[in-house]
């Protein structure tokens, strides 16, 4: 009776969900790509020849690393994704990599395909890497879970597309590219779907988004992520800009048009912010550098840093800020709930789910650069209202732990008989 978790990423949520079937007794192995060990000859090999080429691969290793388990339950399959990092890293064409992006995710999912057997029970997969694995375990008679992390891709794609007709500057060729393989990608994604006993969506906005596109979704358990440990309600109340500083708004994760970037960059120039707080994005800048021009006041672009030097940040600030336009989750809410930090995020967010306005942040409408500006001149005129909202961020955060999720889950998959011939 044992169960495969497999995915490419050690991303925090899939480490619990391995974690949750491990904790339940019935893991058989987690199954990834490249997991960071410093010990290993190969790794430090790999790590020496990037820095010839100018790769930082050890801090690309670091965020590579499977905390959540017994490293002897990991299976590590490496080279295709290295691969794909190592052309990204070089700054070949995005065409190029979005092509080794798919191979790899493909020669994935038939690597795990391969070494399936009788002896399980289950297998855990994700939305576009599953395809192979999930149609022999069906010849096998085993049961499949399946996670959709993201709304459905239609769904994502029409957004995006109403978005660029009201931002043409936004246009890139690289979206024009994916988009001419998006009905292949989905035609994939809806096979693995069809294939699942049970699938998993982290909310109901990516829950709904499947209905509207006509999905049956009587399958479909929703299951919130989990936040990290939150610090204590005394301590969130300490947090944030001194009474006498500018105010300090955080932006965390891909700097992009899904996740309201250009609204958000409208917003503060129209209102002219800059001249009375501060805004930090951690995170890749995919927006068009044309667009940024002139640079907006008191934005300061730092890239992308390791989630552990993050924690000081949430701290320091005053609010996060995530006006996405569609989010299957959106984890950067619960972390800064968990250090005691008010958010402002939308009704797209499925984080938002747990958000009580006015209470632990506040909620705006998705897409709306006036909501945004309300938003930001809301908490400037009420600097003590935001500060207030520390204790109840950090609350929320207390009230649903990844043990929680973790627990949910393994019911879930339990209840749907993936722990049992």
């Amino acid at each position: 009776m044992s169960v495969v978790i497999f995915h490419p990423m050690v991303a925090p949520h899939v480490q619990h969900a391995a974690r949750a079937i491990y904790e339940s007794g019935h893991l058989d192995r987690f199954v990834t790509s490249v997991r960071n060990d410093p010990a290993s000859l190969p790794q430090k090999l790999i790590t020496s020849a990037g820095r010839l080429f100018g790769l930082k691969l050890a801090r690309e290793f670091s965020r590579r690393t499977v905390s959540e388990l017994p490293l002897d339950r990991v299976e590590s399959h490496p080279w295709a994704e290295l691969l794909r990092v190592a052309t990204g890293r070089l700054g070949v064409d995005p065409r190029v990599s979005d092509y080794i992006w798919d191979q790899a995710e493909q020669h994935f999912d038939e690597l795990v395909a391969r070494r399936l057997h009788r002896g399980l029970t289950g297998v855990y997969g994700y939305e576009y890497g599953s395809l192979a694995t999930f149609s022999r375990a069906r010849n096998l008679g085993l049961r499949i879970g399946y996670e959709m992390p993201a709304p459905e891709s239609h769904f994502v794609r029409n957004l995006l597309d109403r978005e660029l007709v009201k931002f043409p500057e936004l246009r890139t060729r690289y979206f024009d590219y994916t988009g001419k393989r998006e009905e292949v990608r989905t035609r994939r994604r809806r096979s693995e779907w069809e294939a699942a006993d049970v699938i998993i969506a982290a909310s109901e906005f990516t829950k709904h988004s499947y209905a509207r596109a006509g999905r049956d979704v009587s399958r479909v358990r929703v299951i919130p992520l989990g936040a990290p440990p939150a610090v204590r309600e005394d301590i969130a109340a300490t947090g944030g800009s001194d009474s006498g500083a500018s105010l300090r708004f955080l932006w965390v994760g891909t700097f992009s048009i899904r996740k309201g970037a250009h609204y958000l960059i409208d917003a503060w120039q129209q209102g002219g912010f800059g001249r009375r707080a501060r805004l930090d994005v951690f995170g890749t800048n995919e927006l068009p550098g044309r667009f940024l021009q002139p640079s907006p006041e008191n934005v300061f672009f730092h890239g992308s840093i390791p989630r552990a030097q993050l924690g000081q940040h949430y701290v320091q600030s005053d609010a996060l800020i995530f006006p996405t336009l569609c989010d299957g989750f959106g984890m950067v809410v619960t972390e800064a709930w968990a250090h005691g930090l008010p958010v402002i995020t939308t009704d797209c967010a499925g984080a938002s789910d747990l958000l009580k306005p006015g209470e632990n942040g506040i909620l705006i409408g998705a897409g709306s650069t006036a909501a945004i500006i309300a938003a930001i001149d809301g908490c400037l005129a009420d600097r003590r209202k935001l500060h207030a909202m520390r204790r109840a961020a950090a609350a929320t955060a207390a009230a649903w732990q990844w043990h929680d999720y973790r627990a949910a889950l393994a019911t879930t998959l339990r209840n749907a008989g993936l722990f049992s011939k």
